[in-house]
């Protein structure tokens, strides 16, 4: 079993660098000369204009939203790094041990969250840039497999909760 978890390891370590390095570069190519732009105008602008009509507003929440977009990017990846710890209890032989089962609730806490949010951003960014936003097209690019492993993940907590009790009521009996 050793030899399988380090397996797993490895193309855990692989996944999270190589993602890691993908929303870095997504990070690096992101115009933000945008920032500088808002600066510029926060000087110039007139402050009797409303602020939320004018087009500047506008740049400035694409550049709010896909900075948003990044930070929960980034906050999957976190999600899937609870994978290394697993793997770590599983390789020391427990199982069914009170981290596993909060590591599982927390990747199903994260995979949800994550889903949730991005939907509403990208809302918001098809609404300031007046693009097409087509509610079940976005639902069935990347959310179709992240809210049903997310709700999986709990099942596993609820499952190695269980498995747990039934491993100390059977230490108690011997």
């Amino acid at each position: 079993m050793k030899d399988n978890t380090q397996v797993l390891t490895i193309i855990t370590w692989a996944i999270l660098l190589s993602s890691v390095s993908i929303l870095l570069n997504d990070m690096r190519e992101f115009d933000f000369n945008q920032f500088k732009e808002f600066q510029n105008w926060a000087r110039t602008a007139d402050k009797n204009e409303s602020w939320f009509t004018s087009q500047n507003a506008i740049k400035w929440s694409y550049y709010a939203i896909s900075a948003g977009l990044f930070f929960w990017r980034g906050y999957l990846i976190y999600g899937f790094s609870y994978f290394l710890s697993i793997l770590k209890e599983v390789e020391v032989g427990n199982y069914f041990s009170e981290k596993n089962i909060k590591y599982f609730r927390k990747i199903g806490n994260i995979f949800i969250a994550y889903t949730i949010n991005i939907l509403v951003l990208r809302f918001l960014l098809a609404a300031t840039n007046k693009s097409a936003f087509n509610f079940f097209n976005e639902l069935k690019t990347e959310f179709t497999f992240l809210i049903p492993a997310g709700l999986a993940f709990y099942i596993l907590a609820e499952i190695f909760k269980h498995a747990k009790k039934a491993e100390d009521e059977n230490k108690l009996t011997i």
